[in-house]
């Protein structure tokens, strides 16, 4: 239901119209993303999962409706997962993830007059992940490449002189492959709808 919600909510945004009076042509914007989910499974085993993530982007306006840029990424996420053994009780391992990447993006305005904009955007990236086994288990770090794609919503509001303050509905629809070179496998991942309101980010924008 949420996310039908949050869909819903987009669409009518993007529905009001198409009134462009933006002249800038650059936009440079920061997001952020912080936070901790918890998850439980019905043999009282859990995940918690603690991220920080910052993106920083910066595009240019080649028209009313167009506009290109490049991002810049970088993740940090520490998972704790504690695991029940049927007789033979239960225990926790904890892992850390890096990741680093950056890339070229395409956004498409679909409303903008200028105070109020809305955006659809689609980036591809490549970068690393680093994955290190910080307790409860033994092995080595992980390096992996990592290549993706993703299909985000956003929209800005415009307060003081080109400054403005956004809200990303990110990775809406998203692929992600990771290729490890120690044990020579490849992962592949094709997300669509997952996780709607962890991938949420809010930030702030300039334009000029």
């Amino acid at each position: 239901m949420k996310k039908l919600y949050i869909l819903v909510l987009v669409a009518c945004l993007l529905a009001t119209g198409r009134s462009y009076s933006q002249d800038s042509k650059f936009n440079i914007s920061v997001h952020t993303q912080l936070g901790t989910t918890k998850f439980s499974g019905a043999d009282h085993s859990s995940v918690e999962l603690k991220q920080f993530a910052i993106t920083p982007r910066a595009t240019f306006r080649i028209d009313k409706v167009w506009a290109i840029g490049a991002l810049y990424n970088y993740r940090s996420a520490e998972e704790r997962i504690y695991l029940v053994i049927p007789g033979a009780g239960g225990g926790n391992a904890e892992t850390k993830t890096t990741e680093q990447y950056a890339g070229v993006l395409v956004q498409t305005y679909l409303f903008d007059n200028g105070r109020f904009a809305a955006f659809l955007e689609v980036d591809g990236t490549m970068g690393t992940s680093k994955t290190e086994v910080l307790s409860g288990l033994d092995g080595t770090p992980t390096k992996s490449d990592l290549y993706s794609s993703a299909f985000h919503a956003g929209g800005r509001y415009t307060f003081f002189k080109g400054l403005g303050a956004e809200i990303r509905l990110n990775r809406l629809a998203g692929y992600r492959k990771l290729k490890t070179k120690e044990t020579d496998t490849e992962t592949n991942q094709f997300d669509l709808f997952n996780n709607v309101l962890n991938q949420v980010s809010v930030g702030l924008s300039y334009q000029f």
